[in-house]
């Protein structure tokens, strides 16, 4: 019967590529604007996930991270960036679904030994003024096509930042102290933690995140991201 009324639903309001408009089969993006995305493959670094020449980059070969693992479905430029503004910034969350299913692909490495689903929070403050945190849409669309087990309570953001895109890797680490917090009523104690955000850039976020987990009692914490910022100094000396 579902079937059914998709197919009614397909013909009178066949679904259009969510970039140009054209019809597609299937809700998403056409051949053409999928061809105008630079999608992340190897090589890229085995931990933060950077796309690079070596096996490692810099920041990793250092140890500077506490995340495990970094993965990440797209490049943060072009058609993948005006995509991801527009579900951040003007309520566009109809791109969930559709962004949950690219992430669902590049978690299976990994995902059947996560054992919390967990959304980078954003500040009530900023959460008032969007409507929502889109960190937290992505991973209810993600449990669903999972079955992974979503806590959204796990972390808290306790203070309002300065925006972070205009910031250095140090700069950035700095404005995230005392930043976040983990709820010490949900036991961690040992459980893999699958991290959620829409795009990553020097990691600053996702390593403070990380570190508050892991001091928690976290075994491995993992982060999923939508997109990542290229850097261009990111390549360790081989």
């Amino acid at each position: 019967m579902v079937d059914f009324w998709k197919r009614i639903k397909d013909t009178l309001l066949p679904p259009r590529c969510i970039c140009c408009r054209e019809y597609v089969e299937r809700v998403g993006i056409c051949d053409s604007c999928w061809g105008e995305i630079k999608w992340i493959s190897e090589p890229k670094c085995e931990i933060c996930g950077q796309p690079l020449e070596f096996e490692t980059c810099k920041y990793c070969v250092a140890g500077e991270n506490f995340f495990d693992r970094v993965v990440s479905v797209m490049v943060y430029e072009g058609l993948a960036r005006h995509l991801i503004l527009k579900f951040k910034d003007q309520d566009t969350t109809l791109y969930a679904p559709i962004f949950a299913r690219w992430l669902n692909r590049i978690i299976q490495d990994f995902s059947q030994d996560v054992d919390f689903l967990v959304p980078v929070p954003i500040s009530s403050k900023r959460r008032f003024k969007r409507k929502y945190n889109q960190t937290e849409l992505l991973c209810l669309e993600l449990q669903k096509l999972s079955g992974l087990n979503y806590e959204p309570r796990i972390l808290e953001k306790i203070r309002e930042t300065a925006p972070q895109k205009s910031l250095n890797r140090k700069n950035r680490l700095s404005n995230l102290r005392k930043t976040f917090s983990v709820n010490e009523k949900i036991s961690i104690k040992d459980k893999v933690i699958l991290l959620i955000d829409d795009v990553i850039t020097t990691g600053a976020t996702a390593n403070s995140c990380a570190e508050l987990l892991k001091k928690a009692g976290a075994a491995k914490v993992y982060v999923a991201t939508l997109a990542r910022v290229i850097l261009k100094s990111s390549a360790a000396n081989p």
